[in-house]
């Protein structure tokens, strides 16, 4: 073998590994590519939904967003489309700035939404005397049907407010939560009133109730829930 061929065999083989070398570049490119498109386009639409959530609030919003949302997320999926066809010579960059800019976007967006549905389901919820309700079964009333709706509504509540942004129906749920927490709040005044309530959680406490507190009203509101019978004079 001549030195000449020697040469051009170098350079041959020269040629075929800086190939390999730019085709496993352009691979990782097209990949990395892919990958930024394919959780954008699973973002957005979640981030749009959250959005159209968030606009049943009363709150204010920037005007605009859903619309941007829409284009951005559009123009998205006409890139995915295009990606498939790009040849291994032509330049990525603008495909690149395209993702960067619904990126930054999707950021702002989640910002947006995060931070208003946040500040809307930390309000407390309304307040429920669940002492109250321990205190009525442990003194015979039955309150377990009230109880049970009380634990549903606040599990379901629990389940809407602990994701980070809304998904579709979230406002529905939580405001269906909230007013099922403050229908039990009422079906307990319409249980036993406030009265006869009080009589019943401290007729449990260590030093009972007075015997004054038991007038021919209250004694009678008492054998109208059946639960007379409970009551015992000590003497003291």
């Amino acid at each position: 073998m001549t030195l000449r061929s020697t040469i051009q065999d170098l350079r041959a083989h020269a040629e075929v590994a800086n190939d390999e070398h730019q085709v496993k570049v352009r691979t990782g490119q097209f990949a990395d590519l892919s990958a930024r498109l394919a959780q954008m386009l699973t973002e957005l639409p979640a981030l749009i939904v959250a959005l159209s959530e968030v606009m049943q609030l009363d709150v204010e919003l920037p005007a605009g967003h859903e619309q941007d949302a829409a284009q951005v997320a559009q123009s998205l999926r006409a890139l995915a489309s295009e990606v498939p066809a790009l040849g291994m010579e032509q330049n990525l960059d603008l495909a690149k700035e395209r993702v960067r800019s619904a990126e930054k976007y999707a950021k702002e967006l989640r910002a947006l939404v995060a931070g208003t549905w946040q500040t809307y389901v930390s309000q407390p919820p309304p307040a429920v005397n669940v002492d109250l309700i321990d205190a009525l079964a442990q003194g015979g009333v039955d309150v377990e049907e009230i109880r049970d709706a009380l634990e549903t509504a606040r599990a379901r509540l629990l389940a809407v407010t602990s994701s980070p942004i809304p998904d579709r129906g979230a406002v529905k749920k939580h405001r269906a939560a909230v007013e099922s927490i403050h229908r039990c709040g009422e079906q307990i005044g319409e249980v036993v009133d406030a009265d006869i309530a009080e009589g019943i959680v401290g007729s449990q406490e260590p030093g009972g109730v007075s015997l004054t507190w038991f007038t021919p009203e209250r004694l009678k509101k008492l054998a109208a829930l059946g639960i007379i019978a409970r009551f015992k004079v000590h003497l003291r």
